[in-house]
């Protein structure tokens, strides 16, 4: 353990979002009983929905809460908690996240569906600057509770716009149900750090970006 220096955990017990902590696989809390004694550092993918209170999400947001506390309790000042907004990246999988939802649905159907409003915003980040901001971090040995995000309010229908422009087709369209889920993250602490920004433009290109991504990989 002693040549270290971190650990990112990204693994998670899918019953986690769906059961209450004490009858899940804790397995944050089993890796920090483990490297409590050594000067390392505990990296915890967290989650922005540790400020709401959210039917829908409800275990999900109570076991992020309870894993953060469990961490703090056990290594004390060596963690590095990350909070993180809606991260912008080119993926297929099968995760229920903002923009696999939106890549799978362009890609299969040629449309991007919303079952939130159209006036809704989002705090995103791109998985470019999420990995520039943690290596700062890494490098620095920060410790602490961070926010992850741009701190900009970006509307869901210009991503879903910059997205379908960088494919070359599709149009959005939007459930009957609507809801309103806008938020923006506080990253005044971060950008204490980090000197570098993020700005509108960048994450509207960079959607476009991963726009043409896909049609890439449809034609291949």
């Amino acid at each position: 353990m002693s040549k270290y220096t971190h650990i990112f955990n990204l693994s998670i017990d899918p019953q986690s979002k769906h059961r209450d902590y004490n009858f899940t696989n804790r397995i944050d809390e089993k890796i920090c009983k483990k490297i409590r004694n050594n000067n390392i550092i505990y990296i915890y993918p967290s989650t922005r929905f540790v400020y709401e209170k959210n039917k829908k999400n409800y275990f999900y947001q109570l076991n992020k809460i309870r894993t953060e506390k469990t961490i703090k309790k056990l290594i004390k000042h060596n963690y590095l908690i990350l909070r993180i907004g809606n991260l912008l990246a080119f993926d297929l999988s099968n995760k229920s996240l903002f923009i696999t939802k939106m890549l799978h649905t362009l890609k299969n159907k040629n449309e991007i569906n919303f079952d939130i409003k159209k006036k809704t915003f989002k705090d995103f980040i791109t998985f470019e600057y999420f990995a520039k901001c943690l290596d700062i971090l890494i490098e620095k040995r920060i410790v602490g509770t961070y926010n992850f995000s741009s701190g900009k309010k970006m509307n869901i229908y210009s991503i879903g716009k910059s997205l379908i422009k960088g494919y070359g087709k599709g149009k959005i369209s939007f459930s009957k149900s609507l809801k309103d889920d806008s938020f923006v993250l506080d990253n005044s602490k971060l950008k204490k750090i980090v000197k570098f920004k993020l700005y509108k433009k960048d994450i509207l290109d960079y959607c476009y970006m991963v726009g043409q991504k896909l049609k890439k990989y449809n034609k291949s």
